[in-house]
C-alpha cells in the first residue's frame, strides 16, 4: 500500500528542512535519556548471565558514550539527520554486542534488540535514508546469530527482526504521509490568510505587514520608498452593465497585468473591490511614474472578452513617496489615496502625485 502522494521537490525539501530542524531540538532532551535507558538495562544483563554482565554492561556504557556524539552539535558539519543515525548506529550496536556477550542472550533479548528499530521512523526521512540507517546494525546482528545461534534459533531471529523492519518501514512512510498532509494544511491555510480569492494576488491584511515593514527599512537606512494607489475606472459600470461575472474577470486580468509589469522586489496585492496597491521600495519619483505609465498604458491596451462585447478599462493611480513628515506608514498610505484622488478628480485614466 502506498501511503505517499506524489510529493514536489519544494514540499519534500520544506518537509527534510522541517524535520531537520525537529530532529536539532530533540536529540539533546530525548538522546541521554535513550543512552541512560540502554545502560539501566544492565540489570536485565545481571539476571541473564551473571557472569558476563560486567562485560556487557561495560559495551554497553561505552557505545552509549559514542551515541553521545550525536546528541549534540560536537562535529559542525553533521546535520541532525546524520547525528540522528549515529546515534541509532551507536545505541542499537551496543545492544547487539551486550547481548551478544550473554549467554543465550541472542535468543532472549532479540526482543529488547527490535525495540530501537521503532525509532527509526523518526530520524529517516525517505527509503534511502531508512536503509542506510537500519543496514550497519542489521548485518551486525546476522553475523552475531550466524556466529552463536543454532539454525532455528537464527531463523527465529531473523524473522523477528526482518518483520520489525517491515513494520519501522510502513511507520515511517506512515509518518511522512501524515507530515506532508500537515504541511499541506499548513501552506493552503497561510496562502488562504495571505491571499486575495478571486485574483489570486495579495490581500490586504498581507499588504499592510509589508508596507509597515517597508516604511521601517526605508525610514532606518534612509531610502526611497513609493506607495502606489490603483482603482479601475468605472468598474461599478462593467459590473451593471455585463455582469459580476465578467467584472470577476475584468478584475483578474487587470491584477495579471499590472503584476507582469513590476519587478520582483516590489510588492503587489488587491487592496479591496476594484482597488489595487503597490510598495515599490528603492524607488525614485521619477522611476515611480515610469512604473505606473507602464501599468495605466497596459491596462488601457487589456481587453476581456464578454459575451456580448469585448471590455475595456482604464486605471487611475495615485503615488505618494516617504516624507520625512510622514510619522508611521499609515501616513504614507494616506497620501497615495489623496493622490488617487487627484488622478480621479483629473479626468481618471492617469497617474498623480500626492501634494
Amino acid at each position: 500500500m502506498n501511503f505517499l502522494p506524489a510529493i514536489s521537490a519544494s514540499a519534500l525539501q520544506a518537509l527534510q528542512d522541517r524535520a531537520e530542524i525537529n530532529l536539532a531540538k530533540i536529540l539533546p532532551r530525548v538522546g541521554p535519556s535513550l543512552a541512560a535507558l540502554i545502560v539501566v538495562y544492565s540489570v536485565w544483563d545481571l539476571l541473564l548471565d551473571p557472569a558476563n554482565a560486567i562485560q556487557s554492561s561495560m559495551t554497553r556504557v561505552l557505545f552509549a558514550g559514542l551515541a553521545a556524539i550525536g546528541f549534540w552539535p560536537v562535529v559542525s558539519s553533521w546535520t541532525a539527520h546524520f547525528r540522528a543515525t549515529w546515534s541509532h548506529w551507536m545505541l542499537s550496536s551496543g545492544v547487539i554486542l551486550a547481548t551478544a556477550q550473554l549467554d543465550g542472550g541472542l535468543v532472549e533479548g532479540v526482543g529488547g534488540i527490535v525495540l530501537g528499530l521503532f525509532l527509526v521512523p523518526f530520524i529517516a526521512n525517505g527509503a534511502s535514508h531508512f536503509a542506510i540507517t537500519v543496514t550497519p546494525p542489521a548485518l551486525l546482528f546476522i553475523l552475531c546469530s550466524v556466529a552463536q545461534c543454532t539454525l532455528p534459533e537464527l531463523a527465529r531471529g531473523l524473522l523477528l527482526y526482518g518483520s520489525a523492519v517491515a513494520v519501522a518501514f510502513m511507520q515511517m512512510r506512515i509518518a511522512i504521509a501524515i507530515r506532508f498532509h500537515a504541511l499541506t494544511i499548513e501552506r493552503k491555510l497561510i496562502r488562504d490568510a495571505t491571499h486575495d480569492a478571486l485574483t489570486g494576488i495579495h490581500n490586504r491584511g498581507w499588504l499592510a505587514q509589508q508596507a509597515a515593514l517597508a516604511f521601517s527599512a526605508a525610514r532606518r537606512y534612509r531610502t526611497e520608498l513609493v506607495y502606489v494607489m490603483l482603482d479601475i475606472d468605472f468598474f461599478k459600470r462593467v459590473n451593471d452593465t455585463h455582469g459580476h461575472q465578467v467584472g470577476d474577470e475584468v478584475l483578474k486580468a487587470v491584477a495579471r497585468t499590472i503584476q507582469g509589469t513590476l519587478r520582483e522586489s516590489d510588492h503587489f496585492g488587491r487592496f479591496g473591490g476594484e482597488e489595487f496597491f503597490c510598495i515599490l521600495p528603492h524607488t525614485s519619483k521619477e522611476t515611480a511614474m515610469q512604473c505606473a505609465e507602464r501599468i495605466r498604458q497596459a491596462v488601457a491596451a487589456l481587453e476581456v472578452q464578454a459575451a456580448d462585447a469585448v471590455v475595456t478599462v482604464t486605471i487611475s493611480i495615485g503615488l505618494a513617496p516617504m516624507m520625512d513628515a510622514d510619522g508611521s506608514w499609515e501616513d504614507q498610505l494616506k497620501r497615495s489615496d489623496e493622490a488617487l484622488y487627484l488622478a480621479k478628480q483629473s479626468g481618471r485614466n492617469c497617474a498623480r502625485f500626492s501634494d
